[in-house]
């Protein structure tokens, strides 16, 4: 086995058991919570206080569920290296700045909002700090700097998807899915960016679209999945 058959057969491993991963910290994620209810900023407040661990605990998974989301789509891109470097090349690029627009808003959840809890609920001079920018970076608001941050990694995945999907198209059936969920993805997420900008989409409608959509990820994570497990065992490393 030379080393470029190496090195594919360890990408494509590396992408399967990063899609497991997903998709277990998927079905986890479900039962920790991101974002306190809706109510007043007090009420909100006290919820954080008494639930500050399991809040802690939902973003670290949001954040494995992340970056094991780009491990697949870079296992993904690669596939189409040699047929289409230049697309590869870009696609590469908006994940990259995908994953790192995604790791800031959830390094913030994980990090610092824990800390703002603890200084809103203490006699000091930083409750007043804490408390502007807890509103700042709050999850629940569409034009919030933490959501501006997600919705960011969300356009480059749709760039990443429009310059994989026709590379991807011509390989095995699994990856023919793939690509065609991902341009759906690419072209529905571009469309609704240019209804936020036309205002043809409403600030509180904003949310509900975008859950909407992202439901679209599961495809080509479930259909790369098959293709990277066959693609192991026609090499004999499954």
């Amino acid at each position: 086995m030379t080393n470029s058959q190496t090195l594919d057969n360890t990408i494509n491993k590396a992408a399967f058991w990063s899609a497991v991963v997903l998709i277990l910290a998927g079905v986890l994620s479900v039962f920790l919570p991101l974002d306190a209810p809706e109510g007043a900023f007090a009420d909100r407040m006290m919820w954080y206080n008494s639930n500050v661990g399991a809040y802690v605990m939902g973003w670290i998974v949001q954040m494995i569920a992340m970056l094991t989301l780009s491990a697949v789509f870079a296992g993904t891109a690669w596939q189409t290296r040699q047929s289409h470097p230049l697309s590869t090349f870009l696609a590469g690029t908006a994940l990259l700045i995908a994953t790192v627009a995604f790791i800031i808003p959830k390094f913030i959840a994980i990090w610092s909002i824990p800390q703002m809890v603890v200084a809103s609920s203490t006699v000091s001079a930083d409750v007043a700090v804490a408390e502007q920018l807890f509103q700042l970076l709050n999850p629940s608001l569409p034009f919030s700097l933490f959501q501006s941050f997600d919705y960011l990694g969300f356009w480059m995945y749709g760039v990443f998807g429009l310059l994989v999907a026709r590379p991807l198209f011509r390989l095995s059936l699994s990856a023919k899915i793939a690509a065609v969920a991902l341009a759906v993805f690419g072209l529905v997420f571009h469309l609704l960016f240019v209804g936020v900008l036309t205002s043809s989409v409403v600030t509180a409608d904003i949310g509900v679209y975008f859950e909407s959509i992202g439901v679209l990820l599961l495809v080509p994570v479930i259909s790369m999945a098959i293709y990277f497990r066959k693609a192991m065992k026609a090499t004999g490393v499954a």
